[in-house]
């Protein structure tokens, strides 16, 4: 007897903190749901402006808009929910123009992809914390008014309810029957009228075009039937074969690395490697390709010596996106380019937590690094405009900071875009490793010594295979150049770099030792 008492007592003790809760979780639940059902994020999604609004259907779905057809993949996690992408506006000058870069864009969907996880992470956490929110404050009120009602006022409201449950029970059936009435009349015309418009009818891209042989992401694709797809076949066709062009010679390129790793450096267990590119100029094609270089080295480092847009555009941070996703795994020091002006790619780099130089020594890796983005504006076909400070103004101001540091402290290498801005740097001696991009062209290793110290120069070819400032595309315009740079306690001691040739071939170069 004793026992059950202690257990009533017990259970009515607990029994408030247990309503308070339920109260808290199902309040918090109802709200983050109701809140991420309805939730929309604008993002930039390869060449376009979107807006991405996430679902429960286990579907990507995009729409493109009146004139193309809708498009469908299924979600590659059975749990994972489903999103809209609804394609807004871009810069591109015309229809064809514009289906080219996104064909292009989407034979490496990685980068955009991971964006588009990010932004329904990124509502999920949000509503959650909004559900979080309204449910401690629901549960508060609730909990400050039974506090305010008081135990024996609660007696009292108990009692009156028991004593006229009759009552109640009439009362409570007839505010469901209103309850149901209401429904009904806001619903239920809704749901007996004719439906003009039938639901959609989704046909697979391999039935659209029988003709063309679909890799296996093609193979998933859906097209929403209708006028735009029956009329757009030739659009679709067009994409399609420009994806393939696209996905079949980077595929190659990036196949054959396996074929010359033995040519490639490897480093001793003391050693560390790093990986440069620069001058991508939108080519994300080529990032599987230097993924592929750097792994077969044992890379563990990117440096980007800038240049990995066209004109520095918020549409083109798909370049970034997809240099994130493909060294996700990577330590990055970057500089923005002449073509990477506007502030768009350098906040894209430091969001993506690339280490970017801001003339401020900083070791990564324990390796001194200094460097600086360019001051230069220069647009897609525009001539260069003036920045903050000129070049050589920029590369007086860096070897001054490079030649104030001690020699314990010594800058190991220094990153730029353009080799005009280490000139001054060079000839003072105060760096042991200079790199830049800028010309599309290698040039050195050059070593010489300064003070009876060797410095080295030394300026890596486009790696995205760059002709003019803009490089994305199914096919090289120029080899594409990535270079290897291994590195001892901190210090460089090697260099070799991978070629993508434009028949397709890959060649390595010579690894050449630097003095140290």
């Amino acid at each position: 007897m004793v026992k059950r008492l202690v257990t009533k007592a017990r259970l009515r003790a607990i029994a408030p903190w247990v309503a308070l809760s339920l109260v808290f979780v199902s309040t918090s639940v109802l709200i983050g749901l109701l809140a991420f059902v309805n939730d929309s994020q604008r993002v930039t999604i390869g060449a376009h402006a979107a807006t991405v609004s996430p679902t429960f259907d286990g579907h990507a779905t995009v729409d493109l808009g009146a004139v193309l057809p809708r498009l469908r993949l299924a979600s590659t996690d059975p749990f994972g929910p489903g999103v809209n992408i609804d394609v807004q506006e871009t810069n591109a000058a015309n229809l064809t123009d514009l289906i080219n870069r996104d064909a292009l864009i989407a034979a490496q969907p990685e980068g955009e992809i991971a964006r588009i996880q990010q932004a329904v992470q990124e509502m999920a956490v949000d509503d959650a914390l909004a559900g979080a929110g309204s449910g401690l404050l629901v549960t508060v009120v609730v909990a400050t008014l039974w506090a305010m009602i008081g135990y024996r006022r609660r007696r009292e409201l108990w009692h009156l309810v028991h004593r006229h449950e009759r009552r109640v029970e009439h009362r409570a059936i007839v505010v469901l029957v209103a309850m149901l009435i209401t429904i009904a009349s806001i619903f239920g015309p809704g749901r007996m009228r004719r439906i003009e418009a039938p639901p959609t009818e989704w046909t697979p891209l391999a039935k659209l075009l029988p003709e063309l042989d679909l890799d296996a992401r093609l193979q998933g694709v859906e097209v929403a039937s209708g006028f735009s797809t029956t009329g757009g076949v030739g659009v679709i066709k067009t994409a399609v074969e420009t994806y393939q062009r696209s996905t079949r010679f980077y595929g190659q390129l990036t196949d054959k690395v396996g074929g010359v790793s033995s040519q490639i450096h490897q480093p001793s267990k003391d050693e560390t490697v790093a990986i440069q590119v620069n001058d991508r100029h939108d080519n994300i094609g080529m990032d599987p390709f230097a993924a592929a270089v750097a792994k077969a080295a044992g890379a563990k480092l990117l440096i980007d010596a800038g240049d990995d847009t066209s004109s520095g555009q918020e549409w083109e941070l798909f370049s970034i996106n997809s240099l994130r996703q493909h060294f996700k795994d990577f330590k990055v020091v970057a500089v923005a380019g002449n073509h990477d002006a506007g502030g768009h790619v350098k906040d894209a780099m430091r969001k993506s937590g690339f280490t970017v130089l801001d003339s401020k020594p900083v070791e990564v890796d324990g390796i001194r690094f200094l460097g600086d983005s360019d001051p230069t504006k220069t647009g897609l076909g525009s001539a260069d405009q003036p920045g903050d400070e000129t070049v050589d103004h920029q590369s007086k101001r860096l070897a001054d900071i490079a030649c104030s540091q001690p020699d314990d402290k010594r800058i190991s290498t220094m990153v730029v875009h353009d080799p005009a801005s280490f000139t001054a740097t060079a000839e003072r001696g105060c760096a042991t490793l200079l790199l830049s991009g800028h010309l599309h062209r290698q040039v050195g290793p050059e070593t010489k010594v300064v003070d009876g110290r060797p410095v080295t120069t030394y300026t890596n070819g486009t790696t995205g295979g760059a002709a003019y400032a803009f490089a994305l595309g199914y096919t090289l315009r120029r080899p594409g150049e990535v270079t290897l740079i291994t590195y001892l306690k901190g210090q460089p001691v090697g260099l070799q770099t991978v070629t993508a040739e434009l028949t397709g071939d890959v060649t390595v170069g010579a690894y050449t030792p630097l003095s140290s």
